[in-house]
C-alpha cells in the first residue's frame, strides 16, 4: 500500500530527469577560426591571463590547438596550476560552444587588500581589542 503511493507521486513529477551518456552528447566541438579569432594567437590573447605565453607550442595551428582541448594531459604537462588549467579549458568549452570570447571573459579576482579577523577589523581599522 505504501509502495504504491510513492509510485504514483513519483509520476507526477513536473518533467522526468533525463540522463545521456551516449558519446555524442559528451563529445567536445573542435575549436577553429571565428570572425573575432581567426588565429588560434588571437584566441589565446583574447583569453588572456597569459594564455598565449603559456600554450607558445600550441599556438601555430588549430589542429595543435585542438590536441590540447581533446587531451587535456598536456596542459598538466606544460605545468600549470590547477586553477590555470580550469580557466583555460572553461573559455575553450565557451568558444567551441560558438560565443565570442568577448562575451565570456572575465579579469581574475583582485587580491584582497585587508586581511582580518572578522568585525574586529573593518576596512583596515581595528574596530574591537
Amino acid at each position: 500500500m505504501f509502495l504504491a503511493s510513492l509510485r504514483a507521486s513519483s509520476s507526477r513529477l513536473p518533467s522526468p530527469r533525463l540522463f545521456s551518456t551516449s558519446s555524442r552528447v559528451m563529445e567536445k566541438a573542435r575549436l577553429g577560426p571565428s570572425t573575432e579569432t581567426p588565429t588560434p594567437e588571437a584566441l589565446l590573447i583574447k583569453i588572456g591571463r597569459n594564455a598565449d605565453k603559456k600554450l607558445t607550442p600550441f599556438a601555430e595551428s588549430w589542429e595543435k590547438l585542438n590536441e590540447v582541448w581533446l587531451r587535456t594531459q598536456k596542459l598538466q604537462d606544460l605545468g600549470l596550476g590547477i586553477k590555470e588549467r580550469r580557466y583555460i579549458l572553461w573559455a575553450f568549452s565557451k568558444y567551441s560552444q560558438g560565443n565570442n570570447p568577448s562575451t565570456f571573459i572575465r579579469p581574475p579576482k583582485p587580491p584582497k587588500k585587508v586581511r582580518g579577523w572578522g568585525p574586529k577589523i573593518q576596512n583596515g581599522v581595528r574596530v574591537r581589542e
